[in-house]
């Protein structure tokens, strides 16, 4: 799926982008909790292998 496949918005809708779509599509890396230090752990969540749940990632 490509970015051209999703389907189009009114032209009165308010752009929005959401942060989890863009770091799926690769665009943006994905967030890491600053707890975590070990480095396969991390670059594991930064390929998308794990995911964290919202409510464990604390304040970025």
């Amino acid at each position: 799926m490509s970015v051209l496949d999703l389907p189009p918005t009114p032209a009165t809708a308010d752009p929005v982008i959401v942060p989890g779509l863009l770091s799926g599509l690769g665009i943006l890396p994905r967030p890491v909790p600053r707890w975590i230090t070990h480095p396969d752990l991390i670059a594991s969540i930064e390929a998308g292998l794990i995911d964290i749940d919202d409510d464990l990632m604390g304040e970025q």
